[in-house]
């Protein structure tokens, strides 16, 4: 055989039968055969057996076959690829039913009621501890009562194609929202024990009123009255769980005579409960015509929006102004500073009500905080 300058016939000349074949070495890297002399091709006919090399190294493409003869090799069908099982179903219901909870619960509601209890109990001195889980015992409380309230309207919500709802938009189901509601109540008993038993107590006194309304009450005249007594709580809430302030009893003569009933002064209840009359407007203010058409009569529903917007700042203004009159004592800088600012607000919102529909929201929200920190900061509200 020549060197590799050779022509191709000059290289066939000198191959005769039965001579060597030489056949060229493998390409580096990529090996497929081994040199098969002629004699040992002239063996090889139909039906013999045909060494057959295994896979490139690298380069894995079937399991190694081995002694397969010519027909068999020729018949032999391909091998189907795997099923690669897959989690991302699996994923994606999961992160929909999450989203679906999370705009279930109403958010801005829960968050704001959440936020606003936790400060008045970080001002009112119940310290960090404390303060985390009333916190929590809010959170829980809220949470219950979303989940509950878009439970029960699932059916009138879909029958007025409330697709913002996430149940009729399909992001979670009605039976996962009422099981999560359960849960969150069921969670909230202890953390609100958890606070003292009257301070609990009453929490969950608060929680069972928004039930009320959630069932019952929402479509009435009288859908006022659980917010008015859910915010009314708060402030008994707060004065009970104070440092100090638990009833104890009396074993001996020697105990400590037990502290008096944790009450707040009337104004600061009161100032509540208008609060809630206001939060209860600013909420539904959104939804009357959706409602109505759903066939839900409350208090809002039946006022109509116009004259919900026209009203809401009044409730605002008059409990503000309640905790900066009522106080024993000539009335402070601070309070009518405060009361200016809820006016603002009261105003904000009823011009911006119109073109922007959680404006009377975020305004009431915004008169509420100025409101708590006025709360905090005056004497006698927690100890009457």
């Amino acid at each position: 055989m020549t060197g590799s300058g050779a022509s191709p016939e000059d290289t066939a000349a000198e191959i005769g039968p039965g001579a060597a074949v030489p056949v060229r070495g493998p390409r580096p890297g990529n090996p497929t055969s081994a040199d098969i002399t002629g004699d040992e091709a002239a063996e090889i006919g139909p039906g013999a057996a045909v060494p057959v090399r295994g896979p490139r190294p690298g380069n894995p493409t079937s399991a190694d076959i081995t002694d397969i003869t010519g027909d068999e090799a020729a018949g032999h069908p391909p091998m189907a690829p795997a099923a690669v099982p897959t989690a991302a179903p699996v994923v994606v219901l999961a992160a929909r039913t999450v989203a679906g909870l999370a705009r279930a619960c109403h958010p801005g509601p829960t968050a704001a009621v959440t936020t606003l209890v936790a400060a008045l109990v970080a001002l009112a001195g119940w310290g960090p501890a404390g303060t985390a889980l009333a916190a929590l015992a809010v959170l829980t409380g809220q949470l219950s009562v979303g989940w509950c309230n878009d439970a029960v309207d699932a059916a009138r919500d879909a029958a007025a194609e409330r697709t913002a709802k996430p149940i009729v938009a399909g992001l979670v189901t009605v039976g996962t929202v009422r099981a999560a509601a359960f849960a969150a109540l069921a969670a909230c008993v202890p953390l609100s024990l958890a606070c003292g038993v009257t301070a609990g107590a009453t929490h969950l006194l608060a929680v069972a009123a928004a039930w009320a309304y959630n069932l019952w009450l929402k479509g009435t005249a009288a859908s006022w009255v659980p917010y008015a007594a859910g915010f009314g709580a708060v402030p008994v809430f707060v004065a009970a769980g104070m440092p100090g302030r638990a009833l104890s009893v009396s074993l001996s003569a020697s105990s400590p005579a037990p502290l008096p009933a944790p009450l707040p002064a009337w104004w600061a209840v009161l100032a509540a409960g208008l609060l809630g009359c206001a939060a209860h407007l600013a909420d539904v203010l959104p939804d009357i015509e959706t409602d109505v058409a759903a066939g839900v009569r409350g208090w809002p529903q039946r006022l109509g929006p116009a004259r919900v917007r026209v009203l809401l700042p009044l409730p605002l203004l008059a409990a503000s102004a309640l905790l900066v009159v009522a106080p024993p004592g000539p009335a402070r800088a601070g309070g009518w500073l405060a009361l200016a600012g809820v006016a603002v607000c009261a105003a904000a919102g009823l011009l911006l009500g119109r073109r922007v529909p959680a404006a009377p929201f975020v305004a009431a929200v915004g008169a509420a905080g100025i409101d708590v920190l006025l709360l905090a900061v005056t004497p006698g509200a927690f100890t009457a």
